[in-house]
């Protein structure tokens, strides 16, 4: 199991210039493969591997002292990451998707340093800190807000250039976790409204992001004359002001999956294909501001570690479907309560997070009964309907 820890990087200004001298090393690079590689297509049909391009890496290193100077894995990190876009793109091509031909880059669109070899150097290491050297880099040191995995294994590297700050993201090997008994299990039903909807009738409601800022410096922009130093000014501080926002809806979801993953040890979730389902233009804006796809990245993380057990299933027809008696009741997007003939009434999402919950249990092998929560949700009902609950998620 891989485990990876984001922090900033503490750095000199000196430092802040040598990383930026060797990103733009890395862009140069960057472009120079990818040229090289279209133009031996047009001449002679053929493609250039990894392994030609790191080849001819080692002879630029020979001739040039600056890139000499820099650990080749830093490089080596770039001439992969122009093989790994053009076997995406052929994959896309093949699966006829959007292509999307790989592009020359400018040294602002280069942010990223991986290194997945160990050629650094631990200097320090004491509970959170950490000073690490690398060939051609500044010393990097950084303090995490968790203690570092003792006699473990550091794996790779990452150093990210954000708006306000370097980051880095330190991976770490660590052993997997025994998986929890099952006793405690929930089904989430994701939606538009209400983020989450939990089986046992919870609720997580939608939250709103407070982007007045946001609106203000983006008009700001747009009336500042182009390649002027005041609309510098203003761009640079409207980067700021979407990482403040990005930074702020990640702890959150940090937050959010961490109690999941204490509360419950089986969790049942959609399986969505996000990316279909922003087709739909009404929706597209909704839909993208509810962060599935990370929130489904971060509870898969965090249930390894802990041992819980997650299983994605199709939501298909989860709405539709009474979770009591499994018929059929077919209903607009509209009607928020389902009504069964057999006399079962419940939320239409709590209905769907227990369809979600059944379909989970019987991928996993039957590990409990597939009525039980049906059976706790009817145990809840005063007049036949149940009601959900909000569950309050401090930030």
């Amino acid at each position: 199991m891989i485990r990876t820890y984001k922090c900033r990087a503490k750095l000199t200004r000196s430092g802040h210039e040598a990383l930026s001298r060797v990103f733009g090393m890395c862009t140069t690079l960057y472009n120079a493969c990818l040229e090289e590689r279209i133009d031996c297509y047009r001449k002679t049909g053929e493609f250039r591997s990894y392994y030609n391009q790191c080849k001819a890496l080692t002879e630029v290193r020979a001739d040039d002292p600056e890139y000499a100077n820099i650990s080749v894995q830093v490089f080596r990190g770039v001439v992969g990451r122009i093989d790994k876009a053009y076997k995406s793109f052929f994959r896309r091509v093949k699966t006829k998707e959007k292509a999307g031909f790989p592009r020359f880059k400018s040294s602002r669109r280069w942010r990223t340093i991986e290194i997945n070899d160990q050629c650094w150097k631990v200097l320090k290491r004491e509970g959170q800190k950490l000073v690490l050297k690398i060939k051609g880099l500044p010393h990097i040191e950084v303090k995490t807000e968790r203690e570092l995995p003792p006699n473990t294994l550091l794996k790779a590297i990452r150093i990210t250039r954000k708006p306000s700050r370097t980051e880095v993201a330190l991976s770490y090997e660590l052993p997997t976790s025994e998986l929890k008994p099952v006793g405690n299990p929930v089904g989430i039903d994701m939606g538009i409204s209400k983020r989450l909807t939990l089986s046992n009738g919870e609720t997580v409601e939608k939250r709103e992001m407070d982007r007045r800022r946001l609106i203000r410096l983006q008009r700001s922009v747009s009336r500042k004359k182009k390649g002027s130093n005041n609309r510098k000014k203003t761009v640079s501080l409207l980067a700021k002001e979407w990482q403040r926002l990005t930074d702020k809806e990640r702890n959150y979801l940090h937050r959010l999956t961490s109690e999941i993953v204490r509360m419950y040890d089986f969790i049942a979730v959609e399986k969505l294909e996000t990316k279909k389902m922003l087709g739909n233009r009404q929706l597209a804006k909704s839909i993208s501001e509810q962060t599935w796809g990370k929130f489904a990245a971060l509870l898969n993380e965090k249930a390894e570690s802990a041992g819980v057990t997650v299983v994605e299933v199709d939501p298909k027809g989860t709405s539709q479907e009474c979770s009591s008696c499994g018929a059929t009741v077919e209903k607009s997007l509209s009607v928020r309560t389902h009504r069964c003939s057999c006399g079962y009434e419940a939320d239409r999402d709590v209905n769907a997070a227990i369809n979600i919950l059944h379909r989970g249990i019987s991928i996993a092998g039957g590990k409990l009964k597939q009525s039980r929560m049906a059976g706790r949700m009817r145990e809840k009902q005063d007049s036949g309907l149940a009601r959900p609950r909000t569950v309050e998620v401090t930030v």
